[in-house]
């Protein structure tokens, strides 16, 4: 219990004060390549009514891919199966292409002189 707390603790002062410094659209496109919607958090889209709904949307999209791909893979022939990976790349390439528009488009890695 002592060691969880410590690690809480420690987790706690490392991570809270650190903030993501302006995103490039190269990084926010990786970072959203990787998991989808992370650049558009990069990109500060989270902000906004439209940028919650685009991610929450991602999201929601990745979820029912990692459900459905397994299910069609046991149940049908591997080319049906790949209905579900298709899933997968389609966002995976909307949200990296999103996150580098974005990054490109507000400015966002010339905003500032300070790290946010």
């Amino acid at each position: 219990m002592k060691k969880a707390i410590a690690l809480i603790l420690v987790l706690g002062m490392v991570l809270a004060p650190t903030h993501l410094a302006w995103a490039g659209p190269k990084s926010s496109a990786v970072a959203s390549a990787l998991i989808p919607g992370l650049g558009q958090i990069m990109n500060d889209d989270h902000h906004t009514t439209g940028g919650k709904l685009k991610i929450f949307t991602m999201w929601l999209v990745e979820l029912g891919a990692i459900i459905t791909t397994p299910i069609l893979a046991s149940k049908y022939e591997w080319y049906i199966a790949m209905i579900g990976v298709s899933i997968f790349a389609l966002n995976h390439w909307w949200s990296a292409s999103d996150a580098y528009k974005g990054a490109q488009g507000n400015g966002a890695s010339l905003q500032g002189s300070e790290v946010r």
